[in-house]
């Protein structure tokens, strides 16, 4: 997901100076691993307050393995569903330990009550993907189907429910990932209950989905719903970078792919191919999300190399114009040789943690094989 003007942006300002040298990071730790003296290595970390719950938030990871504080693996890892855990937070520093988010129910099936202290499997995993280039089902040695989650956003009104994007993708190696299918599903936190997911968009089988359905960082503003998709280098989009795509803020709308509009350059359009990048440039992930409660508007981060180096995007609204409001590079350590994990990674920011003084942003570390958190001035 990525960024250069186009039309649809002012001519870009001077770069905005490196940011300055970030606090320490911090673990994102579960009371698991304080009562066990096990680790937890999970990708992402997306994080929502909890409306029903003042002073606390909810953290939503994708593929998670247990292990031993030498790194041997414990158990069998949770691969393709996602876990999830809550606590406490304070704006300006990393988040309490939390506590893990027991599997949910859903509206067809009972509740299944507290299944223990150890990271519980939070999506259901997809089962109708195949291998790249064929119509064979998605299985074999090493290989599995995931449902990743890719962003979370609170919904408009007094639901208190979170809406969860999700993108499936057949895993057939430690870097070969091909995405087939995008999707949302709605979680009430105060109950522990998923809706049945929603698939908007999905592709034929054994290929890639579109760039711009690969779709993550649902924002509601003005209406509407808005998700970011990024496209590298050699991805099939043309010219790489960042799009954006909106459809109006209710769910009849969100689970319908024939409601969405992709950005151009002279506006909207109904057609994905379409769809103009709002920056075009190197990036290799994007992340954004709503900080105006620490009065920096919408804000996106920019991944821009393998070793954590990033820039931060500041608009008023989806559109843009964007402008560059800092740089830096997130302090991962290297990762251990032949280790698939062993990339710095999941650069995520967390509005609820953040002031008008410091971003605050989560990442993996492979050095230290777990999602940390680290405050960067702004």
């Amino acid at each position: 997901m990525v960024l250069l003007c186009t039309s649809c942006c002012s001519v870009a300002p001077p770069a905005a100076p490196p940011a300055q040298r970030p606090t320490p990071p911090r673990p994102v730790l579960s009371t698991y691993e304080s009562l066990t003296g096990r680790d937890i290595a999970r990708d992402c970390g997306f994080s929502a307050a909890l409306p029903s719950a003042p002073g606390r938030s909810l953290w939503l990871f994708c593929d998670t393995d247990i292990t031993s504080r030498q790194g041997d693996e414990i158990g069998l890892p949770i691969l393709g569903t996602g876990t999830a855990a809550e606590g406490s937070y304070r704006a300006g520093s990393a988040p309490g330990v939390l506590t893990e988010v027991p599997r949910p129910s859903s509206p067809a099936s009972p509740d299944p009550g507290t299944a223990g202290l150890a990271p519980q499997p939070f999506l259901t995993a997809p089962a109708d993907l195949t291998l790249p280039a064929t119509d064979l089902p998605c299985a074999g040695p090493g290989v599995y189907q995931a449902r990743w989650i890719t962003g979370v956003a609170r919904e408009p009104g007094a639901s208190g429910h979170l809406l969860i994007s999700y993108v499936d993708f057949c895993v057939s190696g430690s870097d070969a990932f091909t995405a087939e299918a995008f999707g949302l599903v709605d979680y009430d936190p105060a109950a522990n209950v998923l809706s049945s997911p929603a698939q908007v968009f999905s592709t034929t089988p054994g290929e890639q989905l579109l760039p711009v359905w690969t779709l993550g960082s649902p924002v509601f503003s003005g209406g509407y719903l808005y998700l970011f998709s990024s496209c590298a280098r050699g991805g099939g989009c043309g010219t790489p970078g960042v799009f954006l795509t909106r459809t109006l803020a209710a769910a009849a709308d969100w689970q319908n792919g024939f409601s969405y509009q992709y950005w151009t350059d002279q506006g909207w359009s109904a057609s994905p191919y379409s769809a103009v990048p709002l920056r075009a440039g190197p990036a290799l992930l994007v992340w954004a999300g709503d900080f105006s409660a620490t009065g920096h508007g919408l804000v996106l981060i920019e991944q821009t190399s393998v070793g954590g180096n990033f820039t931060v995007w500041q608009a008023a609204a989806p559109a843009g114009p964007w402008r560059q409001i800092t740089a830096g590079r997130v302090p991962c350590g290297a990762g251990k040789r032949g280790k698939p994990n062993g990339l710095c990674r999941a650069l995520i920011g967390h509005p609820e943690l953040s002031t008008r003084s410091d971003l605050l942003m989560s990442f993996f570390n492979p050095g230290t094989n777990h999602v940390e958190v680290s405050a960067f001035p702004w």
